[in-house]
């Protein structure tokens, strides 16, 4: 009689700590979701906010150019070089949001380093190119209030560049992170 008991209490025991798990394991799939959401938010909102810079810093060499007469210095190449930036940046914008309404972890992850790839890339040939303009810049045009003034700017647009690349870099790797974890703790859910 007592070992029927036992088993029976045993029994019992084992499903509440089952049930205990399960349970467990849902809230920490919400927590990594929260967390997720709340990583592409910010990558969002600072790829927005950089796109909408970069677009007024367009207009206003726009309209400069138009009041100019289309005298602008190297209007073409300026030009050129704000197209690319903000065409990588819109393109960044459209993985994130794909990535944010994508809901197959797999496909998540891989979009995830696609823009990852795409980010590093763009920081890869974006330097060159800008680097390249503005040598040429410097050597045709070199007063000496120009090239500090624009030596301060580049300075400036370069430390913010780094803080920037290692904030946006965490947060790949965190939003790499937490898929994985998610695709890891729901196949284990499945199972």
């Amino acid at each position: 009689m007592e070992l029927e008991e036992l088993q029976k209490a045993w029994k019992e025991l084992n499903e509440r700590v089952n049930q205990n798990e399960l349970v467990h394991q849902q809230q920490i799939i919400e927590m990594l979701s929260r967390q997720k959401e709340s990583c592409l938010q910010r990558m969002l909102r600072l790829e927005k906010g950089g796109f909408c810079f970069l677009l007024g810093i367009t207009l206003l060499i726009l309209m400069d150019f138009i009041y100019l007469k289309g005298q602008l210095v190297f209007w073409q190449a300026t030009f050129g070089i704000l197209l690319y930036v903000l065409t990588l940046n819109f393109i960044g914008i459209i993985k994130l949001e794909k990535i944010k309404t994508e809901r197959n972890l797999e496909e998540q992850i891989k979009n995830v380093l696609q823009y990852k790839k795409l980010f590093h890339w763009g920081y890869i040939t974006g330097y060159p190119i800008v680097t390249i303009f503005l040598g040429v810049f410097f050597y045709n045009y070199h007063q000496w209030w120009m090239v500090l003034t624009i030596s301060i700017l580049m300075l400036m647009a370069i430390l913010t560049d780094y803080f920037l690349f290692h904030y946006v870099s965490d947060r790949i790797k965190e939003l790499t992170r937490v898929n994985k974890e998610l695709a890891e703790l729901k196949e284990e859910h499945k199972e």
